[in-house]
């Protein structure tokens, strides 16, 4: 990571060479759009996705172009794919087959592109009746297969706990468990500031609890809906802003003030982004990376 560090003002800058682009903030782009859009920004990192079109499906994840030609547009470009996200119900034993036969499509898009890894999230499902035990021992079992696939073909993993109240795996501390648990050594987690908050992990929390080291990436969005905590949804979820509920600025600085050093990703959701031209998600962007150097 490019952070400097000035220790006479006791501030931190971050360089766009610290930040990368989720499809997800710019989801109206046309991949190759998308590509030439974060290039003009001389960032040189982005995360792809197998649901752009608001379903999963590993088939959009290059929006129809084949891999060898959008590996040339990467190479051109001097942009590396950090991530393709994401395996879902990475903790459900019953649907381990399935899982791989998807991950292995993924893994096959990534060794073209050059990906390092591939983003794993957890069962999301008010009518699951497994008991905590139960979810913590399938993410075990299941980690340890996708991570044997995934070291056969060069590649790591990412696991990302997510707040909701229907999630299996809600906390990064249990996440953090579960690597440990399954003994691997290619896994690591992603830090969402949205999640963060749904779990109401306090800085006190991360500071005891989180081992930033084992934190691969972090993600990065606003919400300035005024609800409920319980009612958020991805829907809330904009590029870093002002008046934000969740503050994303404190995320960003409490990641700058530990052992972190990785990339920080935009991943808004909100429906709205599908509406943004190249120039409009440029301009938001800039906006949102001046915003967090501006603490």
């Amino acid at each position: 990571m490019d952070s400097t560090f000035n220790e006479r003002r006791n501030t931190w800058m971050l360089t766009y060479n610290d930040f990368c682009i989720n499809r997800k903030s710019a989801p109206g782009l046309d991949l190759i759009d998308f590509i030439n859009m974060v290039a003009d920004l001389n960032i040189k990192y982005i995360e792809l996705r197998n649901d752009i079109t608001g379903e999963v499906d590993n088939s959009t994840i290059l929006d129809g172009y084949q891999p060898e030609e959008i590996k040339q547009l990467l190479d051109e470009k001097n942009i590396q794919v950090v991530d393709i996200n994401a395996q879902g119900n990475m903790d459900l034993v019953e649907s381990l087959e399935e899982n791989l036969k998807s991950l292995n499509e993924m893994i096959d898009i990534g060794k073209v592109l050059h990906v390092k890894n591939i983003l794993f999230c957890p069962v999301r499902d008010a009518n699951d009746k497994r008991t905590s035990a139960e979810c913590r021992q399938g993410a075990i079992n299941n980690m340890k297969a996708y991570s044997k696939l995934l070291k056969e073909n060069g590649m790591s993993g990412l696991l990302e706990p997510l707040g909701f109240m229907d999630s299996s795996l809600r906390t990064p501390w249990l996440a953090q468990d579960i690597i440990k648990a399954a003994k691997v050594d290619n896994f690591k987690l992603v830090a969402d500031n949205f999640h963060y908050y749904l779990a109401e992990v306090t800085k006190e929390d991360f500071e005891t609890k989180v081992d930033p080291k084992m934190v691969g990436l972090v993600h990065l969005s606003s919400v300035v809906n005024q609800k409920p905590r319980e009612e958020l949804g991805d829907a809330d979820r904009i590029l870093v802003t002002k008046n934000d509920i969740m503050n994303a600025l404190n995320h960003v600085k409490m990641f700058e003030e530990s052992t972190y050093n990785g990339l920080y990703s935009f991943e808004p959701f909100s429906p709205d982004l599908y509406k943004w031209d190249a120039e409009k998600a440029k301009k938001e962007i800039v906006r949102s990376i001046d915003l967090i150097n501006a603490q």
